[in-house]
């Protein structure tokens, strides 16, 4: 190989690494949220990185584990640079000021042991978890001595967990001078302290949550085996923070929680899912069964009532708004500039955001780019009341982000106020915001009606009267004809073809085991009449997935496929018949593989007659009127299972009992069918992929 060969394959090789390198950077710093169904949505950077606070632009020597970070109402920063047991004091441009590396105590000089959280009160008190000399060190801001407090000390019995070692790693203390702290190994919740530092008791314990099969077991383990068994304890609270109206942000696992005073959880969770980070929906959930969910290891309340969440898992900050709503999401880990090494802490100064890195050794400062901005300038509006002020900076936020669901939301909620109910009911529907939808379209409702009263109640007079005169007709005919009771019943020995079988499902659905009898032993069903059936219940099924109103269709209808919603319908019917004609020829049954097919095709008919006009009416109701909706739909369903359980009971000759046991056997049969023909498309990708391999291998090697 010549060297213009050799330098060409290294100036290829030099471009394959950098446009990995830009993969990265461009993963590290990759911005999403997540839409009404789960789904990743890429977005504009809200984010992006300032600065870097090391050792050396602070002129110091080597950061050792940081932990923690907080920052005084002056705009004064104190950085716990754990490692080196001391407190590091930045000012407002990132400068250090001053080295905090101990106190003095009557007359002797103290250090610290591991001092791991930190919090500045309003009154410039600075509050250090010292983890190894278990207690709370209380300074001023210039590091001045106030107080330790100790261990908490109680005379109550089993208050304390017996040899606890008192650990702690996360303080905070309201505006009244309680102090709550979070330890090593307890499971109780917060610790809480009063003005004066004595012990009062827990706040806030996390919830318990065994599984379903936890409980089992315990219930019918013995004495020695429940003894063996792991405790049913809660997960430890992992971080803390107090917003400005004194409520405490706790997070357990990936879950965050708000405490008011008594403990009890107040967060509101009306956003698309429950702020708990990556959602288990998304996609790269579903192309990885390896992917763990967030872990959050520290949260900041912040203005207008957004708090923010920093995951280990993936090094990604989470905002919410108050009301549980997911505003922005940005951060990686790696080991590009602005990816995280093991983030631990983050707090606010003004809009930045300053992320403790533990990794890295360092600070690193987040500023908002104008999109970011532009967010928190119409949260704030929003939050104020100022809702056309808002509408218009959601506009600005829209044309950096066309799928920024709240920003549609915030639009929606201006027009609303403006009596523009239809325009608000469109941007209620981009944003899928199902509850402000329904307030719009009953708004709308009730003014369409109003100016359309006269043509409203003419229109159902009118439809009142051809019912009428329907009915007089019918009755009419009927004495005209003479239709008496021997005349039907010659014509239920004598059908007369297939729309007559057709129409006689209206028999079946009101006198199920009269209906059923004759389908089987008078010929009144035939297999076409119960193909149309089949065949209009598909259609009915298409039709309820795809226009049920907005309001009750959670579905993403960009992703329906006809097809399959047809195959989910046809195949259930097929196996349905056949498994329970295979059983039933095993238990005595009456009925053959027809009867099955027309009994069970015929008793479906109350899901056409139930949910086309449900399907339409949905169109029309608000959220609050979804009873009647759920109502009638359930009705519809019950209806139906009730028919194909008599019609099943009716060919086959069975009593109720036997009929149960037959039908339960059917549905486990379906489900035992199901799983060997997912194992038998499974064992045939094996062996293709098998055979493309060896092919592959044969063509290579020849």
């Amino acid at each position: 190989m010549g060297p213009f060969h050799r330098l060409n394959r290294i100036c290829l090789l030099a471009a394959a690494l950098l446009v990995c390198l830009g993969t990265s950077a461009l993963a590290a710093s990759a911005s999403y949220t997540f839409d009404y169904y789960g789904h990743s949505v890429p977005a504009a950077q809200a984010y992006v990185l300032e600065r870097i606070i090391d050792a050396s632009s602070l002129q110091t020597t080597s950061l050792r584990e940081p932990r923690d970070l907080a920052v005084s109402r002056s705009g004064d920063l104190f950085l716990a640079d754990t490692g080196n047991n001391r407190i590091l004091k930045l000012n407002k441009d990132f400068e250090l000021i001053q080295v905090i590396d101990g106190f003095s105590q009557g007359g002797s000089v103290d250090s610290f042991a591991a001092p791991i959280a930190l919090y500045v009160t309003e009154h410039d008190r600075l509050y250090i978890a010292d983890r190894d000399h278990a207690r709370l060190v209380e300074l001023t801001t210039d590091g001045e001595f106030v107080r330790v407090i100790g261990p908490p000390q109680t005379d109550l019995k089993g208050a304390l967990p017996e040899g606890f070692s008192y650990r702690p790693f996360k303080v905070a203390v309201d505006a009244g001078g309680r102090i709550y702290v979070l330890a090593d190994g307890i499971y109780e919740g917060l610790l809480e302290f009063d003005l004066d530092g004595n012990f009062q008791g827990f706040l806030g314990a996390p919830l318990v949550r065994p599984t379903i099969l936890e409980r089992f077991w315990a219930q019918i383990a013995t004495k020695e085996q429940r003894s063996q068994m792991a405790l049913f304890l809660p997960t430890e609270y992992t971080t803390l923070d107090l917003d400005q109206r004194g409520f405490l942000y706790v997070a357990e696992k990936n879950e965050v929680r708000r405490l008011n005073p008594s403990g009890t959880d107040v967060l509101r969770r009306n956003g698309f899912f429950d702020p708990i980070g990556d959602v288990p929906t998304a996609e790269e959930y579903r192309l990885s069964e390896t992917i763990r969910p967030s872990a959050f290891v520290d949260i900041v309340a912040r203005d207008h009532g957004l708090y923010s969440v920093l995951d280990r898992e993936r090094g990604r900050i989470f905002t919410y708004e108050s009301e549980g709503h997911l505003l922005y999401v940005f951060g990686a880990l790696g080991n590009v500039k602005d990816s995280f090494g093991v983030p631990v802490a983050l707090d606010v100064v003004g809009e930045r955001i300053l992320v403790v890195d533990r990794g890295k050794n360092a600070l690193l400062v987040f500023a908002p780019t104008a999109y970011g901005r532009g967010i928190h300038a119409a949260v704030s509006q929003y939050q104020a009341g100022n809702y056309e002020r808002s509408a218009e900076l959601w506009a600005e936020v829209l044309k950096q982000n066309l799928n920024y669901d709240m920003a549609y939301t915030g639009i929606g909620t201006a027009l609303l106020r403006q009596d523009a109910f239809a325009a608000a009911m469109q941007n209620f529907r981009l944003g899928n915001n199902r509850p402000q939808y329904s307030a719009a379209f009953a708004l709308y409702r009730r003014e369409v009606m109003a100016r359309n009263f006269g043509l409203v109640a003419g229109g159902i007079l009118g439809l009142a009267a051809l019912i009428v005169a329907g009915v007089k007709l019918r009755e009419s005919r009927a004495s005209t004809q003479g239709e008496t009771a021997a005349a039907r019943l010659a014509l239920v020995k004598n059908p007369q073809g297939y729309f007559t079988s057709l129409s006689y499902a209206k028999h079946v659905i009101f006198h199920p085991h009269d209906g059923f009898w004759d389908l089987k032993h008078e010929e009144r069903g035939t297999i076409p009449a119960a193909l149309t059936i089949l065949a209009l219940v598909t259609l009915a099924y298409v039709v309820m997935r795809q226009y049920t109103g907005f309001i009750f269709n959670p579905r993403d209808l960009s992703r329906l496929n006809i097809a399959v919603e047809m195959v989910s319908v046809l195949v259930p019917f097929l196996l349905w018949a056949v498994v329970n004609w295979a059983l039933t020829t095993l238990m005595d049954g009456k009925g053959t593989f027809r009867d099955i097919v027309i009994a069970t095709a015929y008793a479906l008919t109350p899901f056409v007659l139930v949910n086309l006009p449900l399907t339409l009416a949905s169109n029309y109701l608000t959220l609050e009127e979804g009873t009647f909706y759920y109502f009638f739909g359930i009705l519809g369903t019950l209806w139906t299972v009730s028919l194909v359980f008599i019609g099943t009971m009716t060919i086959h000759d069975y009593d109720t009992g036997k009929n149960f046991w037959t039908c339960l056997l059917t549905i486990l049969g379906i489900g035992v069918v199901l799983f060997l023909s997912l194992l038998f498309v499974n064992v045939l990708n094996v062996v293709a992929g098998f055979i493309s391999s060896v092919y592959a291998e044969l063509i290579l090697r020849l």
